[in-house]
């Protein structure tokens, strides 16, 4: 697979404004679409941007060209003030940017996350990527209604696409309220969860039923659990993949 780990450092300060939306072209028909992953541990646990490249090259598409900037318990700004991302973005070279916070449950974390993913989204336009938020989980317990608001609104404010894994997330425990989405320590994703993410972002990315791409953890997801998750992403991007 062909992967791309920058690891410059830059530092760049600057305010939030609204979104600039210049008519950005879609990439070749037939190329490899290429992504950069800007986010932490959510991203990095069961490592969702290589489920995305092995889903994507297993369905017969060419393998995408995927650079992961992630460092554990950043969130957007953090990135921002201290990460790599930065270096990467400004290469020009990136079809989609995938930003992904925490939780951002809380009113405060919500308004963090709108004026950052703001930023970010116009950053990535400058540079011909299109820009869209992850939406994640909160930890058993927590307030996943209010995260999927926090996101929703942070991504129309940005004008950015929103990848709705924790819509999916919902779904998913709606049908089956054992599903062990959540690994061992009930925060970071289980298998299941991080193949359902993945599944999300993937059919979204290429725009294709998430019928055609595989079940990578086929001895750990049932065939019973498999249709399960594929159905809750179905739902997911026709409620929330419209951007």
């Amino acid at each position: 697979m062909k992967f791309r780990y920058l690891l410059a450092a830059a530092t760049v300060f600057a305010c939030a404004s609204g979104p600039v939306d210049p008519v950005l072209p879609p990439p070749p028909s037939g190329a490899a679409v290429r992504l950069l992953f800007i986010g932490n541990s959510l991203t990095y646990t069961y490592d969702v941007p290589d489920l995305v490249a092995r889903m994507t090259t297993l369905s017969g598409r060419e393998t995408p060209q995927i650079t992961s900037m992630t460092e554990a318990n950043f969130a957007l700004e953090d990135h921002w003030t201290m990460g790599g991302a930065h270096a990467a973005l400004r290469t020009g070279q990136f079809d989609r940017v995938i930003l992904q916070q925490g939780p951002s449950t809380l009113a405060e974390s919500g308004v963090q996350l709108r004026q950052w993913s703001i930023t970010w989204s116009n950053e990535a336009r400058q540079y011909r990527a299109r820009p869209g938020l992850y939406v994640v989980w909160p930890p058993v317990g927590g307030n996943l209604d209010a995260g999927i608001a926090n996101h929703e609104a942070a991504a129309s404010a940005a004008n950015a696409a929103l990848y709705p894994v924790g819509e999916a997330w919902r779904e998913v425990w709606r049908v089956d309220p054992a599903m062990p989405l959540y690994g061992p320590d009930q925060f970071h994703p289980s298998p299941h969860g991080a193949w359902l993410a993945a599944l999300v972002i993937t059919a979204m990315v290429h725009d294709r039923p998430v019928t055609e791409f595989a079940n990578l953890f086929p001895g750990t997801i049932s065939s019973a659990q498999e249709a399960i998750l594929r159905a809750a992403a179905t739902t997911a991007i026709r409620l929330y993949g419209k951007r």
